[in-house]
């Protein structure tokens, strides 16, 4: 069982802004690391998607188990230019998991996170399932690598609307799903 995650949900920011001289680490808390350590990082945003939750069109229920009784675990919006913050300069090791079949956290988790939002200079290393997940919203990608992930290197679903600039992909060829 994974020990935590870092969740971030609508309305709130997660700033980590590190430095090219001195990245901010989320990482296992192991002696001997390995993937699915923690659930990684998730941020969940008020940007547009095209999912549904209990019948209302544009906002979403995110993976992983993450929502409860008080719908800390919903995404999705109307406002593409939300900000949920910084990640700059962020290398993610270690993470995901897998919650049920088809229900899973990732290195990383953008959830109707919106372009307003910075995302640049980031790693994800050796991630349980995806790298990268984006479930809607219009978050753009900036300077981003990916190096031995189990499942997906950058997934998308419900409808996200982003870009991606400069992203570079090193996939392990004894590893994979």
């Amino acid at each position: 069982m994974v020990g935590s995650s870092a969740i971030r949900s609508r309305g709130a920011q997660l700033i980590a802004d590190g430095t090219s001289a001195n990245p901010i680490l989320f990482t296992s808390d192991q002696s001997s690391p390995a993937r699915g350590d923690w659930g990684g990082i998730v941020v969940l945003g008020n940007a547009k998607t095209n999912a549904s939750y209990n019948g209302v069109q544009g906002v979403g229920s995110v993976e992983g188990g993450v929502n409860n009784a008080e719908g800390l675990g919903l995404y999705g919006g109307t406002n593409d230019a939300d900000n949920s913050g910084v990640l700059r300069y962020v290398r993610i090791e270690y993470a995901g998991y897998a919650y049920l079949p088809d229900n899973e956290l990732n290195g990383l988790t953008l959830a109707g996170v919106g372009n307003s939002t910075v995302v640049d200079f980031v790693e994800v290393f050796k991630a349980n399932d995806d790298a990268i997940e984006c479930f809607g919203g219009a978050v753009n990608l900036k300077h981003i690598i990916f190096i031995s992930t189990l499942d997906d290197d950058f997934d998308t679903d419900n409808g996200w609307s982003g870009k991606v600039q400069f992203g570079i992909v090193v996939r392990d060829s004894s590893v994979a799903d």
